[in-house]
């Protein structure tokens, strides 16, 4: 589709763009003129911002409405004769004394023929006398309509127009300052020049002009007439980033008035940044701040600079660069590099140091390189992203014999995966093995790349690289405990374990970071065969152990809030987390650590769709590891499922199942969600192949039966569809272990109860779990059970009562956490006792539109918008067909469409 635009020739015009409040004001005094009124308007701006263009529209329409003008402007090397902007306006000769009744009265004679304007511009540069007779004539009180219109260049010429336009003012004359015109009156200047829409990066190139309306059309007219702009299609598109030469001229003309002291301060100022601080310039410099204090108000009275509360910084970008293209490239060179180095040693200007560093090092400086290694370390681990950038920068000024290009080599690899670029990095490495290099920087590549497989889940691959370390000659022994918990971290073979515990039994052989590591590994292993006081302890020991130590790679208090989330203890994981601080999580990968903990702590209080907006946090990040991944995911699947929303459930089960298996709990748990959602969508008996198997999983890993108090529940209510129950009596007698061998964890007792009063059929102990649950969802599941069991196996009048107050408790709990399926499947039990709730809450709601739809219409819509028939809708939720083409009717005629594909559409926009 081709855009069409209308292209304006007119500068006048153009310049005027985004000028309607300026220009409201000017109309506004005109009509009061013509009204028999007097009037003052002060305009005042920097220079190309329009104010000369404004004043002489203004002059033209007070021309059209009949008033008589009188217009003037001084001049910037001053006047030939006293108040000669205003003798000129008036048409009078430079008389001898007394002029200022001579002006008076050649006022007084336009006045009494009409409404007069006196309109004069550049008052910064008028002398003395112009002033002294401004003052008496535009505050004279006066029968006659004179309208004066004072224009004023800021930052520019004597103070003698701003002390003027502060007396008016005060006396009731209005006052409008002409600052940056926003971003769509410039890309109105832009189709006006162009006669085409502006692609992004055209109006990125325009914004470096800071709003300054004769900037803009300067720098866009250079690059249409220098060839730098394609138009083709109705779109103009740049095509080379090169400032046009009108641009470098008529900023080398602004720049060329400024004394060499302070052109050099100029210089200098632009190489640091858009914005500094005077204390920088003046060190880089070599002098005091009180020294720079002439030349910078000189930049000031310019324009050129503009004063915010704690820096300085330069009014336009465009300009800024004009003067750094301007300085010879070596020069240049060497001012990045001091700079660079100036603020490397600070930790709010780390990524200032960075952009300066890469500027200024060159290759083959064996100084320079030395000196940017040490900024590389002390960036790394603030701002791991920069530290990358410039490791890698470094990386291409070694040469490939150069001794310390494996070193370079293995700062680049640690950078590249603490900002999660693991398959750049992986790569590096391994290229890097293709040179000699000493046995230690071998070591600890291979180290390094054993960490990167380990996110990446490739744990085989990583012992591999792990062994590969350990084999290497003569290592000192931090490094030897390097490839130590490399080994571990990678949790390969069945002799983790014991060579976790030959770890923390030594006495002193190791550092505080490998005993932490060990110490995890046996805190996982209690915690996986259900010995979860143990695993808690272990635990805390590790993090008592890595106090001292780098904690980058072993992440215990990540481990341990871990842990006492699956044990429901939410507020004492908070407190771990919030202990430890970013800095503890090490590489990028872990960052979305936080939000999966907090995921899990929403869907264990019932909080569904907080749960999968941070779920959708991590899963965001494109990498990051397995066991995060897996876990984000777990709750994604079992969040959106409770939720009501099967549909949503079920595509992130297939991710899950094109992804690459996480190792253990989180794989289990992630199996058990997919289950529960084909449950769901096809019935328990589609999972009769795989519900042993997926039983046996969770056996092997007792942790999905702590983290999930309703997934024992699960099973075995699902066994009986199966025929399954020696699995689910497997099932309960694990669970009822983990309750006894663990008696401090409340939750656990809970989920061996709800197991044990499903499988034997035990109103006492389902109304145990009921009251014991401390997961509301999992709670509410118990006392639905325990209405279905009284309900079935009593019917007496006092059982249905019961029944239904159960039902009732379980209802009202569902629909709080908007569980919009399991309440729908409550209310269909219901019916079938003969009682009838409400499918919606009795909120006001308009007659027409989104909001107008009821919960359950929502509900239906969604349902519908992926794809399902009515009969499948009425599955899902547990109501016939026939109320789902009635609900359908009722959201057709409120949201006035036709179709299952507008609702679609419309359900898809609203989500977007």
């Amino acid at each position: 589709m081709t855009a069409t635009v209308s292209r304006d020739p007119d500068p006048a015009a153009r310049t005027m763009r985004g000028r309607r409040r300026e220009w409201t004001a000017v109309l506004g005094l005109l009509r009061a003129a013509e009204s028999g009124r007097p009037g003052t308007l002060l305009v005042e701006g920097e220079p190309g911002t329009g104010k000369s263009l404004l004043m002489d529209q203004a002059v033209r329409e007070a021309a059209s409405r009949g008033l008589i003008t009188v217009a003037g402007r001084a001049r910037e090397f001053g006047s030939p004769a006293p108040a000669e902007p205003l003798l000129a306006a008036f048409g009078e000769r430079s008389p001898p004394e007394p002029w200022i009744e001579r002006l008076r009265s050649a006022l007084d004679r336009r006045a009494r023929v009409g409404p007069v304007l006196v309109a004069l511009d550049d008052l910064q540069w008028a002398d003395p006398d112009t002033f002294a007779a401004l003052e008496p004539l535009a505050s004279r009180r006066t029968r006659h309509a004179v309208a004066w219109l004072l224009v004023r260049c800021t930052g520019a010429g004597p103070d003698a127009a701003a002390r003027l336009f502060d007396r008016r003012e005060r006396d009731g004359a209005e006052r409008r300052r002409l600052g940056p015109i926003g971003d769509d009156a410039a890309t109105e200047i832009a189709i006006d020049l162009l006669g085409a829409v502006p692609d992004a990066a055209l109006l990125a190139s325009a914004a470096e002009a800071g709003g300054n309306p004769f900037l803009i059309t300067e720098l866009l007219t250079g690059l249409r007439d220098e060839g730098a702009i394609r138009v083709s299609g109705g779109r103009a598109r740049l095509s080379s980033a090169r400032l046009p030469d009108r641009v470098r001229t008529g900023v080398a003309r602004r720049v060329g008035g400024l004394s060499p002291r302070t052109r050099h301060l100029l210089t200098v100022s632009a190489v640091l940044g858009r914005s500094f601080c005077p204390e920088d310039v003046a060190e880089i410099l070599g002098t005091t701040p009180a020294a720079l204090v002439p030349g910078l108000e000189e930049l000031l009275e310019a324009g050129l600079l503009a004063a915010a509360p704690a820096v300085l910084r330069f009014r336009h970008e465009l300009i800024r660069r004009v003067v750094v293209e301007t300085v010879p490239p070596p020069v240049r060179q060497a001012l990045h590099r001091q700079i660079g180095e100036l603020l490397a040693g600070r930790e709010d200007s780390v990524a200032s140091a960075a952009a300066h560093l890469i500027r200024g090092v060159r290759p083959g400086d064996a100084r320079a390189l030395a000196r940017l290694d040490e900024v590389i370390a002390f960036v790394l681990p603030r701002s791991p992203r920069n530290a990358a950038t410039l490791a890698m920068h470094a990386l291409e000024l070694t040469g490939p014999a150069e001794p310390a290009r494996p070193e370079r080599t293995l700062t680049a690899v640690r950078a590249l995966t603490a900002t999660d670029r693991l398959d750049e990095a992986a790569r590096l490495a391994r290229a890097a093995f293709d040179r000699p290099m000493p046995a230690p920087a071998c070591a600890r590549l291979h180290c390094v790349l054993a960490e990167i497989l380990s996110l990446r889940g490739r744990d085989d691959e990583a012992a591999e690289e792990a062994s590969a370390a350990l084999a290497e000659p003569g290592l000192p022994g931090g490094l030897r405990d390097d490839a130590e918990l490399a080994l571990l971290n990678a949790n390969a073979g069945s002799g983790t374990r014991e060579r976790a515990q030959a770890i923390v039994s030594s006495k002193g052989e190791h550092g505080d970071a490998l005993v932490a590591g060990a110490f995890i590994t046996l805190a996982l292993t209690e915690w996986d065969a259900g010995r979860l006081t143990s695993g808690l302890a272990l635990a805390e020991e590790a993090v008592r152990r890595a106090v001292a130590a780098d904690t980058r790679r072993v992440h215990p208090r990540l481990v341990l809030a871990m842990l006492l989330t699956d044990a429901q203890r939410h507020d004492t994981a908070r407190t771990v987390m919030t202990s430890a601080g970013d800095d503890t999580l090490g590489p990028l990968a872990w960052s979305a650590a936080p939000a999966v903990l907090a995921a899990r702590a929403h869907l264990a209080a019932g909080r569904f769709h907080e749960a999968i907006a941070a779920a959708e946090t991590c899963l965001s990040s494109a990498g990051g590891p397995r066991l995060l991944v897996a876990s984000a995911r777990s709750v994604l699947v079992t969040a959106s499922l409770r939720a009501g929303n099967v549909g949503a459930a079920h595509e992130h089960t297939a991710a899950h199942r094109t992804a690459r298996a996480a190792p253990g709990y989180p794989h289990t748990a992630l199996a058990l969600a997919a289950a529960q959602v084909t449950e769901a969508r096809e019935g328990a008996e589609r999972l009769a192949g795989d519900f042993g198997a997926l039983c046996e999983q969770v056996l092997r890993h007792r942790w999905t039966l702590v983290a999930d108090p309703a997934a024992a529940a699960w099973l075995v209510r699902t066994a009986p569809a199966v025929d399954a129950r020696p699995a689910a009596e497997a099932v309960v007698t694990a669970v009822e272990r983990l309750a006894a061998d663990n008696p401090a964890f409340p939750a656990i007792r809970a989920a061996a109860d709800h197991a044990r009063g499903l499988l034997d059929g035990s109103p006492a102990a389902l109304g145990r779990a009921a009251a014991d649950h401390l997961d509301p969802w999992a709670r509410a599941s118990a006392t639905e059970d325990l209405a279905v069991l009284v309900a079935a196996d009593e019917e007496t009048a006092e059982a249905r009562r019961r029944a239904v107050a159960a039902f009732d408790t379980a209802l009202s709990a569902y629909e709080t956490m908007e569980a919009v399926r399991d309440a729908a499947r409550v209310r269909r039990r219901l019916r079938r006792l003969g009682v009838r709730r409400r499918h919606w809450s009795s909120t006001d709601r308009p007659v027409s539109g989104w909001a107008s739809l009821t919960d359950t219409e929502r509900a239906v819509s969604e349902l519908v918008a992926q794809g399902l028939t009515n009969r499948q809708v009425a599955d899902q939720l547990f109501m016939s067909a026939h109320t789902v083409a009635f609900h359908l009717r009722h959201v057709f005629r409120k949201l006035n469409i036709g179709s299952r594909v507008e609702l679609a559409r419309l359900t898809l926009q609203r989500s977007a």
